[in-house]
């Protein structure tokens, strides 16, 4: 899926998908036990465009490399479907796409990955070792943390294109658990993708 988990509202720290270099982790003093609650953030593969974009215009400049030869994109309400450059900071597109208009856009315009999201589900699964996915409780509130389910999934519900949902999530270590820092529990998501045509 094109969506990803962040740590923060700016989306600027993607938590890394199969690998450690920006795992969702705290370390905790399990001696004693400890609670921490975290805000995060899920959005849909997205940059800016680095340089202005005219409507005639078939070749575009992106700040980061995100997008892949085929996909879909949209800036404003405009579709482009990428020709090349897949995996560049300078596509080949196809303006108008799906049925849109061709428009202007300006430098640093949010450039997202063309799809929506139903049925979007969150849920903390523990992939290495013991079972300790009741460690996390998931809320859309911080508030409603207190009441959550340990390990129960939070459903998110449906997501367009350009929404950023936030959620919250408590890891609660127990006392008498060595001191550890844990990249082991993870949070899946689920629901189904579907293209903004």
């Amino acid at each position: 899926m094109a969506i990803h988990l962040y740590e923060d509202a700016a989306l600027t720290q993607q938590i890394s998908e199969g690998d450690l270099s920006n795992p969702d982790d705290d370390t905790y003093n399990g001696t004693d036990g400890e609670t921490k609650d975290k805000e995060l953030f899920l959005a849909n593969e997205q940059t800016t465009l680095a340089a202005p974009l005219a409507s005639g215009e078939t070749s575009l400049q992106l700040s980061e490399p995100r997008f892949a030869d085929g996909e879909v994109i949209v800036i404003g309400t405009e579709q482009m479907r990428v020709l090349s450059g897949g995996g560049t900071t300078t596509l080949g597109v196809e303006r108008g796409y799906g049925g849109t208009t061709a428009a202007a856009h300006d430098a640093g315009d949010a450039v997202y990955s063309g799809y929506d999201y139903t049925g979007l589900v969150v849920e903390p699964v523990d992939v290495s070792g013991s079972d300790e996915s009741d460690w996390y409780r998931l809320a859309l509130t911080q508030a409603e943390l207190d009441t959550a389910t340990p390990g129960a999934p939070l459903n998110l519900g449906d997501k367009p294109h350009d929404v950023t949902l936030s959620f919250w999530r408590r890891c609660t270590v127990p006392p008498g658990t060595a001191v550890q820092n844990k990249t082991d529990l993870k949070l899946r998501i689920t629901g189904t993708e579907n293209p903004i045509l």
